[in-house]
């Protein structure tokens, strides 16, 4: 970020903070608290804030000539200073100012005397305050890791994190390496020596679950969570899992505790799991993976978190949640990998495959047509045969209708009652009149299941020749009622006598022809 906009943001700051712009000091001097706070906006206003503070007071009691020292002339010394007044400019007045100069209003030219005597000393003292806190910056930065303050901005996260590793494997007599048994020491879950940021990189690249382990020495608890947790077996084999990353760190350290701050720790032994969950995107609209805190776990070693307890809740509650999304990600990276390595190799194989693209592209239009044309085919069979469906339907509610005799009453002669038995296995029962045809009884039959019409009756179609898919026969002796004689009367036909029991059996011709369209079908 560019020296100007860290002045524009320290500006915007300032105007937050209740500092107008007359009050705030010019470029320069705001760029050197910058440099004093390594490019820390919020460290730097709330330097200068104080700084303001302390003039304000320090102006309240002092003429009101005298009080127009500049803000950036005791900044530095007010933000040092753990004192909440600020004496700068009072300090900065001479033994020899009269008493009437501090208590009431000064004449004019005393105001630009005082002034012309306290600015040289008021700039003296900030650039020696300034010298001195750079001096204790670069000490600490010398100190490295080893130091136990927490606003330590030089820094470096990999070496926080690798520090804080080494430490617990030499407190615990332990090692993150997975043969940590073959070296006679203990195992410890797999940490990795990198800052937050690169580790939540890493988790959301091979899309995995981060585990953040939070600590700090201050705690009752430090110790019995380094030695009993961290250490058990059974929670390290569980941290091993190749779905999960695990890093860890102290609050003593400036990364450890920017995260504890962002993930909103209390107290500690802290623990959060982190992993990429759908959420709908304002700018596309669209649902995309983004990191979000799955679950935070604190309180104590022996209850909250303790090793069978964390087991339980990453075998049990975590993986289990997480488990189908992630899988669908990796999946869909699969499948995009799986396009990208094939569109390289399309586009390395173009100019050797123009003509076989060709052909294949000719082939498939030939193909496209003949599926065309047999659905075309197949369309036009299904309305022909919907067509006849619709026809069949339109003769048997005529049948009904006109074909089919009415049942002579009892006593009636001649009559002959017959009894049908249908392939479902219900049996029908009626009289007809020795008069009445083969056809009638065929008709009769056939449209057993339609209702008979309520209104007039239907017109035929004069083309549609009926074709009856049963044959009746006799029971005893068996004897096939043929269809080649459907005008005959049933007293003219041999066997009927005053009654006759018939049974319905399926035309062989029509089944085959069926079996054949089937085939024709398939």
């Amino acid at each position: 970020m560019t020296n100007d906009t860290l002045l524009v943001q320290l500006r915007a700051e300032l105007m937050q903070r209740d500092i107008s712009a007359a009050q705030q000091p010019d470029d320069e001097a705001l760029q050197m608290m910058l440099d004093v706070e390594h490019g820390d906006v919020n460290a730097a206003a709330e330097a200068i804030r104080d700084a303001h503070t302390a003039e304000m007071r320090v102006s309240s009691q002092m003429p009101a000539a005298s009080a127009t020292t500049s803000l950036q002339d005791s900044m530095f010394a007010a933000r040092a200073s753990t004192e909440p007044a600020a004496t700068s400019l009072t300090a900065a007045l001479p033994a020899s100012t009269p008493a009437r100069m501090q208590e009431g209003a000064p004449t004019s030219w005393l105001a630009w005397v005082l002034r012309l005597v306290s600015w040289p000393v008021s700039w003296i003292g900030a650039t020696m305050l300034w010298c001195f806190r750079l001096l204790h910056r670069l000490s600490g930065q010398r100190q490295g890791t080893e130091s136990n303050g927490l606003t330590r901005y030089a820094q470096d996260p990999d070496v926080c994190a690798r520090v804080w590793i080494d430490e617990l494997e030499r407190d615990t007599n332990g090692s993150i390496s997975r043969d940590a048994t073959s070296m006679q020491r203990v195992s410890l879950p797999p940490f990795i020596g990198c800052s937050y940021s690169e580790a939540l990189r890493r988790a959301k690249h091979n899309l995995q679950i981060l585990v953040v382990i939070l600590t700090s020495q201050a705690h009752s608890d430090y110790q019995i969570f380094r030695q009993q947790v961290l250490t058990d077996p059974t929670l390290v084999r569980t941290l091993q899992s190749p779905d999960l990353l695990v890093w860890g760190g102290d609050i003593r350290d400036r990364e450890a505790f920017r995260v504890g701050t962002l993930l909103e720790a209390s107290t500690y032994p802290f623990i959060a799991f982190i992993a990429l969950q759908p959420r709908r995107s304002r700018s596309r609209g669209t649902i995309v993976p983004h990191p979000a805190v799955l679950s935070r776990i604190e309180g104590s070693p022996h209850t909250a978190l303790s090793a069978s307890a964390l087991s339980t809740h990453i075998t049990d509650v975590l993986l289990p949640r997480t488990y189908s999304y992630l899988t669908q990600l990796r999946r869909e990276r699969r499948h995009r990998d799986m396009e990208r390595d094939l569109r390289m190799e399309q586009d390395r194989a173009y100019e050797e495959a123009s003509q076989r693209d060709q052909a294949r592209v000719l082939r498939s239009r030939a193909e496209h047509e003949r599926q065309m044309e047999q659905q075309q085919s197949q369309a036009a069979a299904e309305a022909e045969r919907a067509h006849q469906h619709a026809l069949h339907a339109q003769w048997r509610s005529w049948a009904r209708a006109s074909l089919v005799p009415k049942e002579p009453d009892v006593g009636v002669a001649p009559a002959i009652r017959i009894s049908v038995k249908l392939p479902d296995g219900r049996n029908l029962q009626r009289r007809f009149r020795s008069s009445d045809t083969l056809e009638q009884l065929y008709a009769y039959v056939d449209t057993i299941d339609v209702l008979p019409l309520q209104h007039s009756l239907p017109k035929m179609d004069t083309s549609y020749v009926h074709t009856y898919k049963f044959h009746l026969v006799q029971t005893y002796p068996r004897r096939v009622l043929p269809l080649e004689h459907l005008s005959m009367q049933l007293q003219d036909i041999e066997g009927l006598g005053p009654s006759a029991n018939l049974i319905v059996e399926a035309s062989m011709s029509l089944v085959d022809e069926d079996e054949e369209d089937d085939e024709d079908e398939l």
